[in-house]
């Protein structure tokens, strides 16, 4: 992960900053090729309307956050959570890039990463939803050795076609939720 330090830019000290060895470089990799995996998983099983794949990615006490709404706490809240949302879609989209990572340990670490989602409802009164923006990770390495979401946060940089609910206003969409991405810490504070 990259920061800026007195205007110049720098590579962020993490766990893994000084691995002398060639077998620490290499678990540094792994490493972090198993949390981008763990992103892929969240959106994969969005998209595939899987809410028990959706809740699997998180820990016991995993928590959700996002301006929008109030904090969600616990892996069976945020699988009941998408098990109500995700049936209302027809089919939904989501593309994850620009992945940056920073391991605050071997066990712990912290992602920012951009994204592009498209979720169009069966409802006919609400338009498909096109949203931008980003996602703010805390995954932890769990006893089984699986890397999992204790916290995600998820910062709107803007929405087309839609109202905060989806619902169409007088047959007119409106933008939903914008520039949530102001002012975030860095790095990344996925629970704030």
């Amino acid at each position: 992960m990259k920061e800026i330090e007195q205007g110049a830019l720098r590579t962020a000290e993490d766990h893994f900053a000084e691995s002398p060895s060639l077998e620490e470089r290499v678990a540094r990799i792994e490493a972090r090729d198993r949390v981008e995996e763990l992103l892929a998983h969240y959106a994969r099983c969005v998209d595939a309307q899987d809410a028990q794949g959706v809740g699997a990615a998180f820990t016991e006490d995993g928590e959700m956050c996002n301006p929008g709404m109030p904090a969600l706490k616990g892996r069976a809240r945020i699988t009941k959570l998408y098990g109500k949302l995700l049936p209302a879609l027809r089919t939904s989209s989501h593309l994850i890039g620009a992945q940056q990572v920073l391991f605050a340990s071997s066990e712990r670490a912290l992602v920012h990463a951009a994204f592009q989602a498209w979720d169009s409802y069966k409802a006919d009164d609400v338009l498909d939803c096109f949203s931008f923006g980003f996602y703010e990770v805390e995954a932890v390495r769990e006893a089984d050795g699986e890397w999992r979401i204790a916290a995600l946060n998820i910062n709107f940089a803007g929405q087309l076609e839609a109202s905060a609910d989806g619902r169409l206003l007088d047959g007119e969409g409106v933008n939903g939720r914008f520039c949530e991405q102001f002012a975030r810490p860095w790095p990344p504070a996925p629970r704030e």
